[in-house]
């Protein structure tokens, strides 16, 4: 938890610093929101009816949820956009934590160096994440078939609490990569191992802050879909929290990887430049 207080205080005191790099991708992926496929699976829950297909569940799990062309086009949209913005905030938060400096300047040229491992990165993350939409979406239309209700109900929640675990624990396994990567100079395998070396103190205790902040956002999201009954409503909220997990994912994996190599934090420091 002390990494996600630090991450909180750093987004907070350098908001109108990092959230340029955030909000278009969080719009175009808010876009990709199928929110018909969640209002289905929610209202048949609240209903007492828990049973819905594989393709409701998949549609309001996935990024590309194959819903309509427009969110598989949101989705792909969203995903160009998170590489570039990802690119430039690593290298602005490597800057700014590194000597202290908050400016945009030189950042164009550091992305010409961020955007493969970016690129890399992403594109695993995104593989892992449609991978594990699939597996979650079949086992909650499994557990949901069961005549008993109760004990629908209870197996569908016990899935999809441990399945949440289970991709941040796959997530952690590369969690530090991309700074090691471009902060370092190591190829990828030797960024690779040295990023699981760094996590593997800290990974309980990582993976714990994580689903709770994810369990958190998805559960808001959810609450958008029932309580407004709108698509506007729905895409504002949508677009505030996959702003929020992005600015959280990547400013917690610098603080994580500044503390844990052991590199001294210069934003923490007053400099006269």
């Amino acid at each position: 938890m002390n990494y996600t207080v630090q991450t909180t205080k750093y987004i907070f005191k350098n908001f109108f610093y990092v959230l340029p790099f955030a909000i278009v991708p969080a719009l175009f992926l808010a876009l990709s929101i199928s929110n018909d496929a969640v209002q289905s699976v929610l209202t048949n829950l609240l209903n007492g009816n828990p049973h819905d297909s594989f393709w409701n569940y998949f549609q309001a799990i996935s990024l590309f949820n194959f819903s309509s062309w427009g969110t598989v086009l949101s989705g792909a949209i969203g995903v160009v956009a998170v590489i570039f913005s990802v690119s430039m905030l690593m290298a602005f938060l490597e800057k700014h934590l590194r000597i202290g400096k908050k400016t945009f300047n030189g950042l164009l040229s550091k992305v010409n160096d961020n955007l493969i491992s970016t690129f890399g990165f992403s594109v695993l993350c995104l593989v892992i994440y449609e991978v594990w939409s699939v597996i979650l979406s079949a086992l909650c239309f499994l557990v949901t078939g069961i005549s008993d209700v109760v004990v629908a109900y209870v197996l569908l929640g016990i899935v999809y609490l441990a399945m949440h675990f289970v991709l941040l624990y796959f997530l952690s396994l590369f969690y530090l990569w991309l700074p090691c990567m471009q902060m370092t100079g190591f190829k990828a395998f030797e960024a690779l191992r040295y990023s699981y070396q760094l996590v593997a103190p800290i990974r309980v205790g990582l993976i714990w802050g994580q689903w709770m902040f994810l369990l958190i956002c998805e559960g808001l999201l959810a609450l958008s879909v029932i309580l407004v009954e709108s698509a506007t409503m729905s895409f504002a909220v949508g677009t505030v929290l996959f702003t929020v997990i992005l600015l959280i994912y990547c400013v917690r994996m610098q603080i994580v990887y500044f503390d844990r190599a052991q590199i001294e934090r210069a934003d923490l420091k007053k400099y006269n430049f």
